[in-house]
């Protein structure tokens, strides 16, 4: 009987204990070293737990991938007209690469031929810069007049005289584009 009583204490007590490594220790099934984007691997600078845990670390990209995830956020094609709103901010959330910003500066009315455009902006991880895309939002379809990447803040956008001027927060202008036509 004692060795029966010693036995069925063991197996619970693996039981127990299994229980608790399954509750309390994450899971390696969802651990992660890579990220994935635009169907390109991208390694990580250590393990992460959970996506939420790599999220939440600021240097969580291996640096010797920065170069080439820059790259694949600059290179990713983006739709020239977009049929609605949604249609486009669906695009720009794909664009985005995950875990890092994206940044919507919403509706800005200042041209001077009555059509609304918007700007907004996807980070690209740990470089200060950012890959901006301007929108005519009062035209169906939307269509893209601007796509380009600044390290600038880009604080306003005015469409005069047929150019897109973009200004920083101190009202500088550090971009000048020739507009598309309507």
């Amino acid at each position: 009987m004692n060795r029966l009583y010693r036995l069925g204490l063991a197996v619970v007590w693996t039981i127990v204990i299994s229980v608790a490594f399954d509750f309390f220790i994450p899971s390696f099934d969802k651990a992660i070293d890579t990220i994935d984007y635009k169907g390109e691997s991208f390694k990580l600078t250590k393990f992460y737990a959970s996506y939420e845990d790599y999220k939440d670390d600021p240097d969580n990209l291996d640096t010797n991938e920065l170069p080439l995830i820059e790259k694949a956020i600059v290179n990713a094609k983006f739709p020239l007209t977009f049929a609605s709103r949604r249609d486009f901010f669906h695009a720009l959330f794909g664009l985005k690469f995950p875990g890092y910003g994206l940044e919507t500066n919403g509706r800005i009315a200042k041209t001077d031929d009555g059509s609304q455009l918007e700007v907004d902006s996807v980070e690209i991880p740990q470089t200060d810069k950012n890959r901006v895309l301007v929108v005519r939002t009062s035209s169906s379809p939307l269509v893209l007049l601007d796509d380009f990447v600044s390290t600038n803040i880009i604080a306003q956008v005015e469409l005069k005289a047929g150019k897109l001027l973009y200004h920083n927060p101190k009202g500088v202008v550090v971009r000048e584009q020739e507009a598309p036509m309507k």
